[in-house]
């Protein structure tokens, strides 16, 4: 078996799948995070790894697995969250994650220094506030004591994977999410990390997503559980790990994750680069294979709000229960035709409802928050046409158990909706790059 972590924002997941890439059992373990105030929201690196021991213990309550049946390692986490380490590699402070704000002045000010295209070329990513470049120019202004005894900057797979082996490793997707990364070179960017008055020394190693970057830690392994000297694969970013687990390997493929926020990520087999499209070029899992993500942060968080505010017709979850997906039609849906709209941007307190009358019902707003979703998807794989065709959408997520939503997608953006029907995508991409290593 292969013992496999997803160390989200919110949420630690414990995974065993078989030499199958099937998955066996999962338990998880909430990760803490601390809204300091405005605009920052911080978490102890501490918990990053509280959470993997805890979420491993649950598992070994649900399935009593021998120790020595554990032959790999495999992590997918969170991009882009931080925290600077010592001399002794103990963290200066807690880490700063990628929903902080606190540093969008210093983006600013380097953007009109360089323009903001100079580190959308190099990394993908344009400077914002949540930026680990500005983070860390915000450090050395705000808090010099910190970054004056700054040896190392570790990010959450990093400094996992140093806490299971006692070395700092992370592959080419999650460095990806650093703003310190070339994804057209393949490695760290003297020149942004020299913006950022850090250097290479104090980054971790980069290996591949299905290589071992070191072997378990007596003291991991009595933690967790599982064999010293097991080798710990590298994985990845989330969402990459996500597409891989999907089956999304193609050029052409999409996954599209659709959760409290929806993802896609489109592979390709080079950087592809629309400036001010809100599409972000990234290495791939694979050599030679890299990818276009996007986000809607206005998705399963629309749909949520709308069941819980409004009335809907038990129709609406006799579909969702029904055994058979279908392809289910307003009528088939308690939905009469209707001119109600949604717009769906309520967490930028953009939202509305509107051409609504006295004759709607809640499933007739519901209907329409589902619709605006779909086009919504449409404008944003629009953006990307003359560049690349992406050929079909391989959907995973909670969005899966809305029986409407494929056949609505489908039909809204004129591209194939595959359901693969994994539950857990990001684990079995990280167990899949760990079970290539065994």
């Amino acid at each position: 078996m292969v013992l496999v972590f997803d160390s989200g924002t919110t949420n630690t997941k414990a995974f065993l799948f078989n030499e199958k890439g099937e998955l066996i059992a999962c338990a998880s373990h909430p990760t803490r995070i601390m809204h300091r105030s405005a605009g920052m929201v911080e978490q102890k690196a501490e918990y990053w790894w509280s959470a993997i021991v805890e979420s491993a213990r649950k598992l070994r309550a649900a399935v009593d697995w021998r120790r020595e049946d554990v032959e790999a390692i495999g992590i997918s986490s969170q991009g882009g969250t931080f925290v600077p380490l010592g001399k002794k590699m103990q963290p200066l402070r807690p880490g700063i994650t990628w929903l902080d704000n606190r540093g969008a002045s210093i983006s600013e000010r380097l953007n009109r220094t360089y323009g903001s295209d100079y580190f959308f070329s190099k990394t993908g990513h344009y400077l914002a506030g949540w930026s680990p470049p500005s983070i860390c120019l915000w450090l050395k202004e705000t808090e010099p004591q910190v970054f004056s005894r700054m040896e190392r900057l570790s990010f959450v797979a990093d400094y996992l994977n140093y806490r299971l082996t006692g070395k700092f490793f992370l592959d080419g997707s999650s460095a990806g999410m650093t703003c310190f990364y070339n994804i057209v070179k393949g490695r760290w960017d003297e020149e942004i990390l020299k913006t950022a008055e850090i250097s290479g020394e104090q980054m971790p190693l980069l290996v591949p997503a299905d290589s071992p970057g070191g072997s378990v830690t007596e003291e991991a392994a009595e933690a967790l559980n599982v064999p010293a000297g097991i080798p710990v694969v590298a994985g990845g970013h989330d969402q990459y790990c996500a597409s891989l687990g999907a089956g999304a390997i193609n050029r052409g493929d999409c996954l599209l994750s659709c959760g409290t926020a929806w993802a896609l990520l489109v592979m390709t087999d080079e950087p592809v680069f629309i400036p001010g499209s809100g599409w972000f070029p990234g290495r791939h899992l694979r050599e030679n294979t890299f990818g276009l993500m996007a986000s809607l942060g206005n998705g399963g968080v629309v749909l949520d709000w709308v069941r819980k505010n409004f009335r809907i017709k038990d129709k609406t979850k006799e579909i969702n229960q029904s055994p058979s997906p279908g392809k289910c039609s307003m009528e088939e849906f308690g939905v009469k035709k209707s001119h109600v709209a949604v717009i769906p941007d309520f967490m930028e307190e953009k939202g509305a409802i509107t051409n609504i009358s006295l004759a709607d019902t809640g499933s007739e707003i519901y209907f329409a928050a589902m619709k605006s979703l779909a086009l919504r998807l449409k404008e944003r794989l629009d953006r990307i046409r003359d560049r690349i065709e992406v050929k079909r959408l391989l959907m995973v997520g909670g969005g899966t158990k809305e029986k409407m939503l494929p056949p609505m997608v489908e039909n809204e953006t004129g591209i194939e909706v595959v359901l693969p029907g994994i539950i857990e995508a990001a684990g079995r991409g990280a167990a899949m790059l760990a079970i290539k290593e065994k």
